[in-house]
């Protein structure tokens, strides 16, 4: 039920996805510029998870070449079948530290 009353639908996350690897990081953003995400031993990031405390700016590059950056405010979930990510940076806002959790996972 939202707020104002009306009924809602569920938008369920409930999906199934056979890793081969998966890396896990926190990364403490204390300074305004991007910060690289490490890949450890994944090659390609079929699954990314964030979780931050605080607004950040993701930046993320497919295996398709072009960047895109998108909001995250509290969590982000990725699932691409497809197309993995090669890719990935956070960005804080301006002056504002940040803590964010990161997992990474590519498919079997």
């Amino acid at each position: 039920m939202l707020r104002s009353g009306a009924a809602s639908s569920s938008a369920p996350i409930n999906t199934f996805v056979t890793l081969d690897s998966k890396n896990t990081d926190d990364y403490y953003l204390l300074s305004d510029g991007p910060q690289a995400v490490a890949f450890g031993g994944v090659a390609v990031a079929n699954v990314v998870i964030i979780n931050s405390d605080r607004k950040i700016m993701l930046t993320l590059t497919s295996a398709d070449g072009a960047a895109q950056t998108i909001p995250c405010d509290g969590e982000v979930y990725l699932i691409s079948r497809t197309v993995g990510f090669t890719a990935i940076s956070l960005t804080r806002i301006p002056a504002t530290e940040t803590h964010v959790k990161v997992f990474l996972g590519e498919k079997a």
